[in-house]
Parts: structure tokens; C-alpha cells; sequence
């Protein structure tokens, strides 16, 4: 199977409780063994606590590019940003960033 056409989108759901309690060091290891680095890391959201989340999303990751879709009630926005990330950790140290910000579900 070519490898370039293999979906590697890692989800908090998908990362197996294994015998590491830490969340993140078992993302480490998903995210090492899926991904490349230095490579370019796709980050997905969804805003559920209004639209003024996306500006604290925007103080996190400055100048990126959002990928903005509204829901069909336009309640949720999903956001996609890719960025060249150089290692796990960097990418890490995102999700721990944004994990701190209300109203912001990490995908």
C-alpha cells in the first residue's frame, strides 16, 4: 500500500491507555511512530465556546493558516491548522497549550 495515501490523523481517542498514564507521553509515542519530523503536523479543533476562542487559538499558533467550516447550526466552527512541527514535543507543547483555553475540543 503506498504509504502517501495512508490517513495518519492521530485523535486523543485513539491513543491507547497502554501502560503510561500520561496522555501525552502515550501521544509521544503514537505521534512518533505515525508521523515524520520535521514534517508538516495537521492540528484539528472544533470552537464550542463561542467565537472569540478562535483569537486565543490565534495567540498559540500566530501565523498560521485556519481551515474554518462552520457546523450546519453554526453553533461549532472547525478549525484545521497545519504547521511544520520539528519533533512530537513541539507538537505536544501545542495541545498543552491549547488544552489550557475553555471552549476549545482537541481532535
Amino acid at each position: 500500500m503506498d504509504e502517501k495515501k495512508i490517513n495518519k490523523d492521530i485523535e486523543f481517542t485513539d491513543i491507547p491507555e497502554g501502560t503510561n498514564t500520561d496522555i501525552y507521553a502515550n501521544l509521544k509515542e503514537k505521534l512518533e511512530s505515525v508521523e515524520q519530523f520535521p514534517g508538516v503536523y495537521n492540528f484539528k479543533f472544533i470552537i464550542t465556546g463561542g467565537l472569540d476562542k478562535i483569537q486565543d487559538l490565534r495567540a498559540v499558533l500566530p501565523d498560521d493558516e485556519f481551515i474554518e467550516h462552520a457546523s450546519k447550526t453554526g453553533k461549532y466552527v472547525s478549525i484545521t491548522v497545519k504547521k511544520i512541527m520539528q519533533t512530537a514535543d513541539e507538537v505536544i507543547a501545542v495541545y498543552k497549550q491549547v488544552g489550557n483555553i475553555k471552549g476549545i475540543m482537541i481532535l
